[in-house]
């Protein structure tokens, strides 16, 4: 409930402002009337007794009077004592405007004034001109104290506090059950909610009555997880399509590096064909021993077998490959690699070096089919590129290095494949579109621009990458990294 606490604060402090003023113009007023009503109250009870004073002084002389005005003083809240203006005047210490205020009694009128006396009390003085028939004019000193005047200041206070105190929690009682109903238990279903959106749950559950912005907004939230929904399936349908998609490109590129094979591989299936066909003929035509007709026999059968490896070699290459992981020797597949690129790599004068730098680790696991095409395709364009002949070295190392496309770039081993020509190189002006579908600097019918696409993707698909070198006097140079724990994503 923090939105409650700050809601709460803001508004109580809002609550404090508001009273505090109200109270304190209200204080304001209701001193000036009671000190209005103290000077009115003793007005009045002054003109009341000065009347009866005056009769009195005249009919029955001072000492009843004075005997009257002390027996009026002690059955009230206020003392009344007689003076004379002129006495007064002449001994009176205080201010000059409070002493020329005092002035005025000598001419007839009532004054009233606060005046604070040697203990420190604060009394209101009223004085009332009495006329007794004299030269010289008396008049009454009624006076109050003001500590009822400070017992009202206390309540006054005391009724502000209550009265805040009692709105501060009737209305933190209702913000409280508001917030809890209207906010809090719908905020609370919007969180779960955006949380199971986060985790990829995208189904519709969430339902807040009501027509205000919360319920809105639950609205908008269901209708976005069904378009999400939507949205999901789709991706999911165009992904399955891609990887099919894909898988197509991949099968069609092997066909065609078959097409380039197949007319290798014929020559040089046409060598053994030739032994066993003249065997054949030398076990029908001539009169052999029963030693010549064996000797022929498992000449026959040798060349027929060396035929069958390379058929097979070149039957598993075209085929639709089945998504198979094991952990084999890499160096293994690149021998394999080799035997099948021999023919179209003997006709061009290439030959082929395997180079394994001491206590390399070549060990992986992953799906060789796919691998085996990522060689083929960088190998054959190495033969290409040495049309001249020359010789493709490839080299097997480990490093310790992070990957170019982890952003944590956390170091791990890999596996370093360097495979270096001695062909024309790329020129500068290719190298950026090396990897770009159906780029192709060959001629047409030798290659169909998805080779280095499609190895690169191979490769990406193992957290690996390919780096290049290209020089026009030393040809070009492939890196592939793979890693030796397996990081496919």
């Amino acid at each position: 409930m923090k939105l409650f606490y700050h809601l709460y604060g803001y508004l109580f402090l809002g609550m404090i402002a508001m009273i505090g003023v109200d109270e304190y113009l209200s204080f304001q007023a209701e001193i000036k009337q009671y000190e209005t009503d103290m000077v009115t109250n003793a007005i009045q009870d002054g003109k009341s007794i000065s009347g009866m004073i005056a009769h009195v002084w005249k009919e029955n002389g001072e000492e009843k009077a004075l005997e009257l005005i002390r027996d009026a003083s002690g059955s009230g809240s206020i003392r009344i004592r007689w003076v004379w203006p002129a006495e007064l005047l002449n001994s009176f210490t205080g201010a000059a405007t409070e002493k020329e205020q005092l002035g005025k009694i000598l001419h007839g009128e009532i004054v009233s004034l606060k005046m604070q006396e040697a203990g420190g009390s604060l009394l209101r003085y009223t004085y009332v001109p009495v006329d007794v028939g004299k030269a010289q004019q008396g008049a009454l000193e009624l006076s109050q104290t003001l500590l009822s005047f400070k017992e009202f200041s206390k309540k006054m206070l005391v009724r502000a506090v209550t009265i805040t105190s009692m709105l501060g929690l009737i209305c933190g009682l209702i913000l409280y059950l508001f917030i809890d109903r209207k906010i809090r238990i719908p905020l609370n279903r919007l969180m779960a909610q955006a949380k199971r959106i986060g985790q990829g749950n995208f189904k519709v559950n969430t339902e807040i009555v009501g027509n205000d912005e919360l319920a809105e907004m639950t609205q908008t939230m269901n209708d976005m997880c069904s378009r999400l929904l939507i949205a999901k399936e789709k991706i999911n349908f165009e992904y399955d399509a891609r990887l099919k998609t894909l898988e197509q490109l991949r099968h069609t590129e092997r066909l065609s590096s078959f097409g380039v094979l197949s007319a290798e591989i014929a020559h040089e299936l046409g060598t053994p064909l030739n032994v066993v066909d003249g065997r054949a003929k030398m076990i029908i035509g001539e009169q052999l021993s029963v030693e010549d007709i064996q000797h022929c026999a498992t000449i026959i059968k040798n060349q027929a077998e060396r035929m069958t490896v390379i058929i097979r070699q070149l039957l598993d290459f075209t085929r639709q490959p089945k998504q198979k992981k094991a952990t084999e020797d890499f160096a293994f597949h690149v021998k394999q690699v080799f035997q099948l690129l021999y023919p179209m790599a003997s006709k061009q004068r290439v030959s082929f070096y395997l180079n394994k730098q001491e206590d390399t680790q070549v060990m992986l696991s992953a799906d060789f089919s796919q691998l085996q095409q990522v060689l083929v395709n960088l190998m054959m364009n190495s033969i290409q590129a040495m049309p001249e002949g020359g010789k493709v070295d490839v080299t097997l190392s480990n490093e310790m290095l992070s990957s170019s496309v982890d952003e944590n770039r956390i170091r791990n081993k890999y596996l370093k494949v360097r495979i270096q020509d001695e062909g024309e190189g790329i020129c500068k002006e290719n190298l950026e579109h090396i990897f770009t579908p159906f780029f192709t600097t060959k001629t047409i019918g030798t290659g169909t621009g998805l080779g280095l696409s499609i190895a690169h993707g191979i490769v990406q698909e193992y957290g690996g990458w390919i780096d290049i070198e290209s020089t026009v006097q030393h040809g070009a140079c492939f890196t592939v990294y793979l890693p030796i724990k397996e990081e496919r994503k």
